[in-house]
């Protein structure tokens, strides 16, 4: 019989295989898709290199719940940056997969029944379809790097959960 501390610590690690799983099927789903077809992209990925701190101070586009900009983005997916002042209430992304790094600052995140604390440096992988949410934890904003595939649009989103 499993204590529910240890029933969580198996949910979570759980989870972190089930993330990186997702991630790498989307790599090798990537690299597996022909050349013709990732050619017939209308946006081609232009070679660039961006200052993410300077980046996030210049956030252009003011959503619901959090303010945010496009880097870069393609066909097949694109990389925006986000900050979140208090919550991104539950909502679900029908046709997108994201995997949400944190940068900077700490939440509460839940992904499907996963409830975890996240703070720099961890990624978070959301598959299509699936209900989550995101609350900041302290005084410090959460800064996000967002990859989306296929690319990230705001009036998909599908809010279960208001403010």
């Amino acid at each position: 019989m499993t204590t529910p501390k240890e029933s969580c610590i198996m949910k979570k690690k759980t989870m972190q295989v089930l993330f990186v799983l997702l991630f790498i099927a989307g790599i090798i789903v990537g690299y597996l898709l022909p050349g013709d077809f990732r050619s017939m992209a209308q946006k081609p990925l232009q070679a660039n290199i961006f200052d993410v701190p300077k980046r996030l101070g210049q956030l252009d586009i003011d959503a619901n719940y959090f303010k945010y900009t496009i880097l870069a983005e393609t066909e097949t997916g694109s990389v925006e940056l986000l900050r979140v002042d208090d919550k991104i209430p539950t909502h679900i992304h029908p046709k997108e997969n994201h995997f949400v790094y944190i940068y900077k600052g700490r939440a509460k995140g839940t992904v499907g029944d996963v409830t975890a604390e996240v703070g720099p440096g961890q990624l978070v992988a959301i598959p299509a379809g699936v209900p989550h949410s995101l609350e900041r934890i302290g005084d410090t904003p959460v800064e996000i790097i967002l990859f989306s595939t296929p690319p990230f649009v705001q009036k998909d989103i599908v809010w279960v959960e208001k403010k």
